[in-house]
């Protein structure tokens, strides 16, 4: 039985040295980080790591850096191997781009209707603002 289950598994070994990606579920995320992320926004691979020993048959030790607070040991499972790009070798350190945000929106006065009412350019009757008896907002100069 055992034999027919293991025919399309593919039993991983690395070697020392070697560069794998450690998978990284929410529990262990979150254990690593200090960001407070919703779950289906994190990477699902870190790394690259280097294979410093084999601890067991289907464990192994990495070299981490101190950004993440685990231990040094996973299960196999948890690896996946590493092949670098040769075409495109700085993919792991892409950038976005900073989003803008557009925090104030210009108005022009177009018309005075009444006397404390203004119609600002570019729109219609119904979005005429009333204006306040207050020197802030006196439209004479």
């Amino acid at each position: 039985m055992e034999k027919y289950a293991n025919r399309r598994r593919q039993a991983r070994e690395f070697q020392v040295g070697d560069m794998v990606l450690l998978k990284l579920p929410y529990s262990l995320w979150r254990k690593a980080s200090s960001k407070a992320t919703h779950k289906g926004l994190i990477t699902r691979y870190d790394g690259p790591f280097e294979v410093v020993r084999r601890v067991r048959k289907v464990a192994y030790r990495l070299k981490l850096p101190d950004r993440l607070k685990l231990h040094d040991t996973f299960h196999v499972s948890f690896l996946k191997p590493y092949y670098d790009d040769a075409k495109d070798g700085g993919r792991l350190s892409a950038q976005r781009p900073p989003t803008t945000v557009k925090d104030f929106f210009e108005k022009e006065v177009d018309t005075i209707l009444q006397h404390r009412i203004i119609r600002w350019g570019n729109f219609n009757q119904r979005k005429a603002t009333k204006i306040i008896d207050d020197e802030r907002y006196s439209l004479e100069t």
